[in-house]
């Protein structure tokens, strides 16, 4: 899995490339994205809290980011596009996908809904302890690999903003 700096950055990286061309959007919405980008990793909660585990993780579906997007777009009467909602929730997949250590049900509950990458792109945030020096490590290599690209996002979204905006 990413870690949870990896999933908010990709949410707020939704948020800083959404029209910034637009009059300031509410802090309401940044937190939204952010929390669309770190729900799935809500199933650990049960784990830490009763060791209860859920295989597979449904959390980490297609399906449910959708529908969590759909909540969303209809609870804030549709003030953000639903296109950024989903995105925000997509990311987190996708970054788990990068990390290619544990397979994504990204189609469940279809049958063979498993979905794994051959190679991993980033690294995994490994066991969560703050003892753990590879859990620091790995979180410097993550923000090391992932925070230029947002930038490079947020800074193309405002170019092509004012291009069309002038």
């Amino acid at each position: 899995m990413s870690s949870l700096i990896g999933h908010a950055a990709a949410g707020a990286t939704v948020f800083l490339a959404h029209a910034p061309g637009a009059p300031p959007r509410s802090r309401m919405a940044l937190v939204l994205l952010v929390a669309l980008a770190l729900l799935p990793d809500l199933d650990y909660l049960p784990f830490w809290l009763f060791g209860i585990d859920s295989e597979p993780r449904w959390s980490h579906s297609l399906l449910c980011g959708l529908g969590a997007s759909l909540l969303a777009w209809l609870a804030l009467r549709r003030e953000l596009p639903f296109a950024a909602l989903a995105l925000a929730a997509g990311s987190h997949r996708l970054l788990d996908l990068l990390v290619g250590v544990h397979p994504v049900p990204l189609f469940w509950p279809l049958p063979l809904a498993q979905v794994e990458s051959p190679i991993g792109l980033l690294p995994s945030a490994g066991r969560l302890s703050f003892t753990n020096v590879y859990l620091w490590r790995n979180l410097l290599i993550e923000c090391l690999v992932l925070l230029p690209p947002c930038a490079i996002i947020v800074a193309l979204a405002v170019v092509w903003s004012l291009r069309i905006h002038g």
